[in-house]
């Protein structure tokens, strides 16, 4: 009984283990800046002061100056895992459909042959769901446990229950040095500072035990160092070349219960488990084909495999089990004059898991995104940028029959001001 228990809660739990935000890989995210938004593609950037988290290399083809620029991104998902239509499920769909809201900072000072910068970016997971009517996993586990209990014990599951809620906040700081007119390069470090909140119950009744709730409420946290080189290279005033390699971040998340009534205990105050954000590699390249039209094409490479992640026993999928993920893209840019451009990108993401290791309540599905936007400049030190996206994810369906459908739409707005 106790081992049903577990199963129900935990797999549920775990829900906000991956992340609601909508590009990268299985945990890496980068949808960072409205600049981003618009075009899916910034690994060349070389235009704004989001480039110190995209292309930090590329800041030293920028005026010399101070910039500040802040995004805030309003993004609408709803995520949806549906039973199989056999006993003793009825094909029931459950959904979860609450928007998050998403800030990003960046700071850049820079000089004829060096630059500082910062950044302060949600680089995993940003978000939450709130499955009000609970999901497959808890409907599933729930007749598990009225299945393993003595006859008329319960009859049926009267309510259950799941929420939960991470983020994995990025604090970056680096420089950059121009070696040449055709090079320069960037050296930075980042703080990840990890949090995720999980609370659920399940309610049982109808037979002689009475109506019982079990409900949990934990939360995880830990933290970690990373390393970020990058590499610009602009072997003519039309073409550029950014590379940038984040390293692995090693983070060990800790256990702290708040409520735990299932009884045994479901969760151990103090427990830990790794959770590494994977290192990645991205490569952006440039081309001004006139001096009003700009394509950049992306690359990006997550190096899942190498990241340790440790498995749940309890859960049905296998953490550990995964391959590397990529992103590739391509935007194309057009300027109407020196006040106004608009750009349209596109994006496929291959995220590199099978559906049974999946979270069924946030699954990383592969997709196709497209993306437009506009980028405003009203007075000589402002830049206004908007943008909008929708990503087109492929269902999938487990080997045990339940269908795993997402939709997502960000809408970004981005501000710049320049000091001096």
């Amino acid at each position: 009984m106790k081992k049903l228990f577990v199963f129900l809660f935990v797999a549920g739990l775990i829900a906000a283990s991956v992340s609601p935000l909508f590009a990268g890989g299985i945990d890496n995210k980068h949808n960072w800046s409205a600049e981003w938004v618009r075009s899916l593609n910034r690994n060349a950037a070389t235009d704004s002061a989001d480039a110190v988290s995209y292309n930090p290399a590329g800041v030293m083809k920028m005026d010399n100056g101070f910039y500040l620029n802040a995004t805030g991104q309003y993004a609408l998902k709803e995520y949806s895992n549906t039973e199989p239509n056999t006993a003793p499920f009825s094909g029931t769909e459950y959904t979860t459909d609450d928007p998050d809201f998403v800030p990003s900072l960046f700071a850049l000072y820079k000089q004829d042959k060096w630059a500082a910068y910062g950044a302060v970016t949600i680089v995993e997971a940003g978000g939450k769901i709130n499955f009000e009517n609970g999901d497959t996993t808890t409907a599933g586990l729930g007749w598990r446990i009225i299945g393993g209990s003595p006859l008329g014990a319960f009859t049926g599951i009267l309510d259950h229950h799941l929420e939960g809620e991470s983020y994995f906040i990025g604090y970056t700081i680096g420089g950059a040095y121009k070696i040449n007119d055709m090079i320069s390069v960037s050296l930075g470090a980042r703080f990840v500072d990890a949090s995720r909140e999980f609370q659920g119950y399940a309610t049982l009744g109808g037979g002689f035990a009475g109506t019982q709730t079990y409900s949990v409420d934990y939360e995880e946290t830990g933290d970690g160092w990373g390393g970020i080189l990058g590499v610009n290279i602009a072997p003519t005033e039309e073409l550029n070349i950014g590379l940038r390699y984040e390293t692995k971040t090693s983070i060990d998340l800790e256990t702290d219960v708040t409520t735990d009534t299932v009884p045994g205990g479901l969760v151990t105050q103090g427990a830990t488990r790794n959770r590494d954000l994977p290192a990645l590699l991205g490569l952006g390249v440039s081309y001004k084909f006139t001096p009003k039209i700009r394509v950049e094409a992306n690359y990006t490479h997550y190096f899942n495999k190498d990241a340790d992640w440790t498995d749940n026993p309890v859960t049905s999928g296998d953490e550990t089990q995964k391959d590397d993920g990529y992103d590739i893209a391509i935007a194309f840019e057009y300027t109407f004059n020196p006040k106004w451009k608009a750009s349209v990108g596109y994006m496929y993401t291959d995220v590199g898991i099978d559906p049974d290791n999946m979270s069924i309540e946030t699954p990383e599905l592969d997709a196709d995104t497209i993306a437009a936007g506009v980028a405003f400049k009203p007075a000589p030190n402002w830049d206004l940028n908007f943008g909008i996206l929708e990503s087109f994810y492929k269902d999938d369906t487990t080997s045990t029959g339940i269908k795993l459908e997402k939709n997502a739409v960000i809408i970004a707005v981005g501000v710049q001001y320049k000091f001096f």
